[in-house]
């Protein structure tokens, strides 16, 4: 196929050839810039014998049905979907599981980096004074006692 000037393409009888074996007879199912063109081509008695031949193995080939899957095959397609769902299920059950767990060692560390920063010198082996808070040492002026 080819284009003149104007842009409108010109179809020869091999561009029609491939034309019907991709699209079939039908001109409806054609591309819509080759319509025009094929239907002009088609006027000649040699692509008109051309046309008629694949209107004929369209309507054949309409006439035929799919045959239906036995039931032993439909049997094994939704054991399979089904075996697929469950292990997807699974799997996402788990690692909302293995999140929740590292949120959760993620949250102690958290504190544990916390306490040991308000507590610097308050290691391992060392005794903490009667006095002393993470907030520094409790001024026993300042406590008043009650009445």
């Amino acid at each position: 196929m080819r284009t003149d000037e104007a842009q409108t393409p010109v179809m020869d009888e091999a561009a029609f050839a491939a034309l019907i074996e991709a699209y079939g007879a039908d001109p409806m199912r054609w591309p819509q810039d080759r319509r025009a063109a094929a239907l002009a081509l088609a006027q000649t008695p040699s692509v008109a014998r051309r046309l008629d031949s694949a209107a004929r193995l369209d309507a054949a080939l309409a006439m035929l049905a799919a045959p239906q899957p036995k039931a032993a095959l439909s049997g094994r397609i939704l054991a399979d979907a089904e075996r697929h769902v469950t292990i997807r299920t699974r799997l996402r059950r788990w690692l909302v599981g293995a999140g929740l767990i590292g949120i959760g060692l993620a949250g102690g560390l958290t504190g544990a980096m916390a306490v040991a920063v308000v507590l610097p010198g308050q290691g391992a082996g060392l005794e903490i004074a009667s006095g002393d808070t993470a907030f520094g040492a409790i001024d026993s002026d300042l406590i008043r006692e009650t009445p």
